[in-house]
C-alpha cells in the first residue's frame, strides 16, 4: 500500500468515528478515550512513511474537525523490545496465517523513526502529550497513566 493511500484511508476512517461517535458523545458531556487517534497518523504516516509534515496536517486537521484530544499518552519503549513482546503475545492466527498485520511487518528503521517522533511530539507540546517509559512493569505503568488521566478528568 502506498503510503498516500494509508494516510487517506487513516484519515478517512477517522473523520467517521468523529462525526459519528466522538463529537456525539462529547456533546453529551461524555469523555472519549481513544487507542490511536491523529497523533498515530502524524508520526506513523508522516513521520515514518516519509510523507510532507504540511499535507499531513492539513489532512488531519480536516478529518478531526475541533475534536483535538486534551491529552495523549504514548508509552514509550525500544522497538526491538515492542517486537519481541509482540512477538511472544499470544495471538490467535489470521486466516493467512500471518502473526503481524500490515503495521507490524515494517523495518526496524521504520519503528526506530516513528519511537523519534512521538518523543519530538512530546517535546513540541508538553502539556498536551506525555511519554510513559513502558520498560517499566504493568502496575507502575499503569498508575502512572491513570495518574495523568486523573488530572484531565479534574
Amino acid at each position: 500500500m502506498r503510503p498516500e493511500t494509508e494516510l487517506l484511508l487513516f484519515c478517512a476512517s477517522r473523520a467517521q468515528l468523529v462525526r459519528e461517535v466522538i463529537q456525539p458523545e462529547l456533546k453529551r458531556g461524555n469523555t472519549v478515550i481513544c487507542d490511536r487517534f491523529f497523533d498515530s497518523t502524524k508520526v506513523y504516516q508522516g513521520v515514518g512513511r516519509h510523507l510532507d509534515a504540511g499535507i499531513v496536517t492539513k489532512i488531519n486537521q480536516f478529518a478531526i474537525g475541533s475534536a483535538v484530544p486534551d491529552l495523549t499518552i504514548v508509552v514509550d519503549l525500544d522497538p526491538r523490545i515492542g517486537m519481541e513482546r509482540a512477538r511472544n503475545r499470544i495471538r490467535p492466527r489470521r486466516v493467512s496465517g500471518d502473526l503481524f498485520d500490515h503495521m507490524e511487518t515494517r523495518s526496524m528503521e521504520f519503528f526506530d523513526r516513528v519511537r523519534q517522533g512521538f518523543i519530538d511530539l512530546a517535546r513540541e507540546e508538553p502539556e498536551r502529550v506525555k511519554l510513559v517509559d513502558g520498560s517499566q512493569p504493568p502496575e507502575l505503568i499503569q498508575m502512572k497513566v491513570w495518574d495523568l488521566v486523573s488530572h484531565v478528568l479534574q
